[in-house]
């Protein structure tokens, strides 16, 4: 059996999206306007994806 090297691509996407939804729904309940839940979203992703470097740090070691 041979062993790779896994990759965290994965890992780090799925962090980014909870981390958007998360920032959607609660922009959303506080703002209840559709655009500024979507920024809100987008820049808490952008937030996750980077963030999820030290999960990846984490997961590897």
């Amino acid at each position: 059996m041979s062993t790779r090297a896994p990759s965290y691509r994965t890992l780090r996407l799925l962090c980014a999206n909870a981390a958007g939804m998360a920032g959607y729904l609660l922009a959303f309940a506080v703002a209840q306007e559709f655009a500024v839940a979507l920024v809100a979203a987008v820049i808490l992703a952008a937030i996750g994806y980077a963030a999820s470097s030290a999960v990846v740090a984490y997961a590897s070691a």
